[in-house]
This record gives structure tokens, sequence and C-alpha cells, in this order.
């Protein structure tokens, strides 16, 4: 089957979670999804019911703006952002 529009995320998820091993195949599916369609379109009261799902969400944004903006600073330049270090030690 192929869920490619992103009114039907809920729908490929849930078909995703039929598999032998839902959880997972759920798990990889929504990663996906939320890659190729952003994360607007992952539904919101089954996110809000995940743990640690602000921690996820967190990692990925702050991911996005260490490729982007990079606020840890590098080899030609001081880090932007003072706290980062303290966010992510050894960085």
């Amino acid at each position: 089957m192929s869920f490619p529009e992103p009114e039907r995320v809920r729908d490929a998820l849930l078909f995703a979670a039929s598999a032998g091993d839902g959880g997972h195949a759920a798990a990889v599916a929504g990663t996906l999804l939320g890659a190729m369609h952003g994360p607007n379109a992952l539904p919101v009261d089954w996110l809000s019911r995940l743990e640690l799902a602000w921690a996820a969400d967190t990692l990925a944004q702050d991911f996005v703006r260490q490729i982007t903006e990079n606020p840890s600073g590098n080899l030609y330049g001081e880090a932007d952002d003072p706290h980062w270090s303290d966010r992510y030690p050894g960085w």
C-alpha cells in the first residue's frame, strides 16, 4: 500500500501498526512520514501521548539549528549560543 498524501498519514500509521511488529514499524513510519511531510502532518492527539515527545522534538530542532546556524561554533568562529555546551557537553 502507498499513502503519499499528507492527509493520509493517520491511515499510513494505522497500517504500519497492524504489521507483525507494529510498534516498531509505526515508529519508523512516523519518523519517515514526519520527515517527508513535516511535523504538522502527524496526528497531534497521538503525539501528545508519546513519552518524551518534547525531548525528541527539541533534539530534532537543535539538530537542524546546528546544521543551519552552527550555534556551537567551529574552527572559524565563536559559539553564538553560550548555553549550547551546557545542553550538549563535549560538543
